[in-house]
């Protein structure tokens, strides 16, 4: 039987809003209730109770020992309220259990033992389940149960629930073909390695690709032929040049032709209209 932490409470007789005032004393507000127990508002002090929540857990059972009763009742923690959803404990709802009656409840899986596959082969254990459904009385249940991980040896291997080991009046809910740890293997790629050096000429061939071997001439674009200028891709589309010699030589400027059709040709204004530019006569 796991050792049971004792809280201290007292009867609550501010409700509502006004606990407000009690929270901004250092006192928490409670209410403890059970099966066939009528609810009862209770408080106790804030920084206790934080205290024993870090050291015991929040599944574990406690002795809540309320001022003014002989016994002290045995109760587990059904609600807990935090400030912001992750702050300090604004309000807690304790479920009274009855000691003759077995409950579900779950509780922590605790690895244990050194596993010879992070020892000897470099991995890196994982935990994929933290905790396990169990069923049992009350006085039972423990605080957590322990699993050995020296049967990792490899990366092949996992262990599950089923591999769990309980005291006997503990039933286990969760299905046993749960996994709970495995050890991934090292991501690093060993030098000299079966595959290391495939891989590496892989690598090299692929840059020597991208970035051309020294003293290449420099690649045209498919269908650029020498001395024929194309339409520039970031700029406005300008067909080919005209004049190109055989030599691959580009005559500079238009022909004579050219300037005296442009110079008799009549100009209108350009409007921008959906779709391109189109020139427009002025009237």
């Amino acid at each position: 039987m796991a050792e049971r932490r004792t809280l201290s409470a007292s009867p609550r007789t501010v409700l509502g809003k006004k606990v407000r005032r009690l929270r901004r004393e250092g006192l928490l507000p409670a209410n403890v209730y059970g099966r066939g127990i009528e609810s009862t508002a209770i408080q106790l002090e804030g920084r206790a109770f934080r205290r024993v929540i870090r050291q015991a857990g929040v599944r574990s059972m406690f002795e809540l020992a309320i001022e003014g009763e002989g016994e002290p009742r045995h109760v587990l923690v059904r609600g807990l309220d935090r400030e912001g959803g992750t702050g300090d404990p604004i309000h807690v709802d304790f479920y009274q259990v009855d000691l003759e009656r077995p409950i579900q409840t779950t509780i922590a899986i605790r690895l244990v033992g050194v596993s010879p596959a992070v020892a000897d082969l470099g991995g890196t254990l994982l935990q994929n389940l933290e905790t396990v459904s169990i069923r049992c009385l009350p006085l039972d249940i423990p605080d957590a149960v322990e699993l050995d991980v020296s049967a990792l040896a490899d990366f092949d291997t996992s262990l599950t629930v089923g591999d769990l080991r309980v005291p006997d009046r503990v039933e286990v809910l969760s299905a046993p073909d749960i996994g709970i740890a495995t050890v991934d293997a090292p991501r690093l790629q060993i030098e000299g390695a079966p595959g290391a050096d495939e891989e590496a000429a892989e690598g090299e061939a692929m840059a020597a690709v991208a970035e051309g071997e020294p003293g290449d001439p420099p690649q045209r674009p498919p269908g650029e032929a020498p001395g024929v200028a194309v339409p520039d891709q970031a700029g406005p589309r300008r067909g080919r040049a005209r004049g190109a010699d055989p030599d691959g030589a580009v005559a500079a400027g238009p022909s004579p032709d050219l300037r005296h059709q442009a110079r008799d040709r009549p100009h209108y204004p350009v409007v921008a209209v959906p779709g391109g530019r189109h020139p427009l006569p002025a009237h």
